[in-house]
């Protein structure tokens, strides 16, 4: 008896609940300030949820509130199979490129790069399993498309699947002495919502604020038979500097023997820590540089181009690109005060206006 009675307050000493939240408040004033670039504030996200660990289990709930709609963030359960991989199952998002790494709250660029916005994948419902040692990092998913959660398939008519995979080679991984190489690829059956007969597939960058809400990019490629994409990355870091890069490319196939969709985008950023001595570390869990210690100030300078029109196709979304610069100062691991300066301009074509804005914005962001 009484070691029953011990083991089951060791079983109950392994169930561990811990809040999570967050809040992000931001100010962005424009130039030119028109009709589409208002000078305002906003509070673009607020979250609030829960990770629950038993043994060798965790699971995950969030919602978040924007701009007056309330949304379901991520809910998933987690096997962590051993010290080098898990398997993964519910809403989230899944591994694609290195952008997945980082949540919309720790974007070293503020928010993340247009060539993202474009070709970067929501959150799925699905699975993943993960693995990973000193040098490799593996992750391959399968997914239905982004309305499954929010429809029932008889109001899809046709459920769209998917299956998408990130591999990374990280041979040095020490503070201060960082490389990593990988390749993402993803494949999937077009997204039908509800269409049987001629799913659309969209391709959409915004400018790069969340004060105002102006489309940058944007097209609709219709009759999608089929969609890939594939995603090379870079991550460097040496010292206190380090620079990461991503490359997009994506292939829309088409029924009636429509002529296939072309797309493409990517961006580069260099960072540098401030502080005197400051080394950036790595990340093994993400395949990606930690972020920051307290105390940190980091400054960032990007680029990001996204290019929608395809002479094949005939298809013109628009050629889009960005710069920008971003000081960041890390208070403690809770708060995060960021300053951001971006130039962003879409090209006139084909009866598509040209288009630019010059975006001064800061954010005050609480994380727990």
């Amino acid at each position: 008896m009484t070691a029953l009675v011990t083991a089951g307050r060791a079983s109950a000493a392994d169930f561990k609940v811990t809040p999570l939240g967050r809040a992000l408040f931001d100010a962005a004033v424009y130039a030119p300030s028109d009709s589409a670039f208002r000078p305002g504030v906003a509070i673009p996200d607020v979250r609030l949820g829960a990770k629950i660990s038993y043994g060798d289990l965790d699971g995950r709930v969030e919602f978040s509130y924007r701009f007056g709609k309330l949304y379901l963030a991520d809910m998933c359960l987690q096997w962590n199979i051993n010290k080098n991989s898990f398997l993964k199952g519910g809403f989230f998002i899944h591994e694609f490129g290195l952008q997945c790494a980082t949540g919309a709250a720790h974007k070293i660029s503020m928010e993340e790069p247009i060539a993202q916005t474009a070709f970067g994948e929501l959150r799925l419902l699905g699975a993943m399993y993960v693995w990973e040692n000193a040098k490799f990092h593996f992750a391959g998913s399968l997914f239905a498309q982004p309305e499954a959660s929010v429809l029932h398939a008889n109001q899809l008519g046709n459920t769209g699947f998917g299956a998408a995979t990130r591999f990374a080679w990280h041979p040095v991984t020490r503070p201060g002495r960082i490389f990593q190489i990988g390749l993402s690829a993803l494949g999937q059956s077009p997204d039908y919502a509800g269409n049987r007969k001629n799913p659309v597939t969209d391709f959409a960058a915004r400018y790069p604020t969340r004060v105002s809400d102006v489309s940058l990019a944007r097209t609709s490629i219709d009759s999608t038979a089929s969609i890939f994409k594939f995603s090379p990355e870079l991550l460097l870091a040496h010292g206190r500097f380090a620079a990461e890069a991503q490359f997009y490319y994506a292939v829309v196939g088409r029924r009636h023997n429509l002529p296939t969709f072309h797309g493409t985008g990517g961006y580069v950023m260099g960072r540098v820590l401030l502080n005197r001595g400051a080394k950036y570390s790595y990340s093994p869990s993400m395949a990606s540089l930690a972020n920051p210690p307290a105390k940190s100030w980091e400054l960032v300078a990007g680029y990001s181009f996204v290019d929608l029109n395809s002479d094949h196709a005939r298809i013109f979304g628009g050629f889009a690109n960005s710069a920008n610069l971003t000081l960041s100062y890390y208070i403690n691991k809770y708060f995060t005060w960021r300053f951001n300066y971006t130039y962003a301009n879409r090209r006139g074509t084909h009866g598509l206006e040209a288009s630019h804005a010059n975006i001064f914005q800061t954010r005050i962001q609480f994380v727990f």
